[in-house]
């Protein structure tokens, strides 16, 4: 038999990042004129041009992109991109009456965007949503296969295109500002300052083997070997491939100019590293109810 849990770390993520966006809409964006993202975004330009409550126009533009959701997503998702969706209108209303004074630009964009970003952040740690342009997002990402980001940058360039029509270009300079500071804040609150470099070692039949013992032995990092075959030689190839620390790098470039020096490698930026290894991210268990809000166990 099949039970329903609520994971409540989800739950206070998504009530704590929905207090500070509404916080940031409220004391900074509304009072300066700027707007925000997706559909909070598309309520604050409506609700400049006449007036209405930003709260109430969240949730009267949510209603049919949730109906969508009930045809083409899963109702899981969808409770507590419902619950995320409330909440937000409720903290939208509650904190009406806050105001961050600051007239500085420099000060408008940081403050908005670290507050902005950093509730944005807390909620896609915890795997959470407020709906809005998530669920859109991911009925295009499901049926056209359209990447979530690219989808999401679309829909935001919409909102910049009706700041520039119904405002001036100013505005819009000081929103897309804005927009790239939460973002860089979200970034930061999902994967952390702790990134790591994934590194492509492509050696020979001779040197692979003891390379690979050095970087296990040397980096006290794990190695994965996988054949390969030279498109142009035709000679059999190694490809090496480890995940290692920022400071770890220089030391396997080092390792591998020592023994290979005709080696072709590549170091890639990494972030959330799941498994075994120092510095990674453990996950216990698959079925994990922290990869929802709501989890479904037998």
């Amino acid at each position: 038999m099949k039970t329903k849990s609520i994971n409540l770390n989800c739950i206070i993520s998504i009530i704590v990042g929905t207090l500070l966006i509404a916080i940031a809409t409220n004391g900074i964006l509304l009072p300066n004129h700027l707007l925000s993202g997706g559909v909070n975004g598309i309520s604050m330009l409506i609700h400049f041009i006449f007036g209405f409550k930003v709260s109430i126009l969240v949730i009267l533009i949510n209603i049919p992109i949730f109906i969508l959701g009930l045809i083409f997503l899963k109702k899981t998702y969808l409770a507590y991109s419902l619950f995320g969706m409330l909440v937000l209108s409720f903290w939208l209303e509650a904190t009406s009456h806050i105001v961050i004074p600051t007239d500085n630009t420099l000060s408008i964009l940081v403050v908005a965007g670290l507050l902005h970003g950093l509730g944005t952040g807390i909620i896609f740690r915890a795997n959470g949503s407020t709906g809005g342009t998530d669920i859109v997002a991911k009925i295009i990402n499901k049926y056209f296969s359209i990447n979530m980001a690219t989808i999401t940058l679309s829909l935001n360039a919409v909102v910049i295109g009706l700041s520039i029509y119904f405002f001036d270009i100013n505005i819009a300079v000081l929103t897309i500002s804005t927009m790239f500071v939460s973002s860089q804040v979200v970034n930061f609150v999902v994967d952390g300052i702790n990134r790591k470099r994934t590194i492509y070692i492509i050696t020979d039949e001779v040197h692979h083997n003891a390379l690979s013992k050095l970087i296990l032995k040397e980096i006290h990092r794990g190695v994965t070997v996988i054949p390969a075959v030279g498109a142009y030689t035709e000679s059999s190839r190694y490809i090496l491939f480890t995940t290692v620390s920022v400071r770890e790098v220089a030391k396997v470039k080092q390792l591998v100019l020592t023994l290979d020096p005709k080696a072709f490698m590549t170091v890639t930026e990494t972030s959330q590293v799941i498994g075994n290894g120092r510095g990674f991210i453990h996950i216990d268990s698959p079925t994990s109810s922290e990869s929802d809000c709501i989890s479904i166990s037998s």
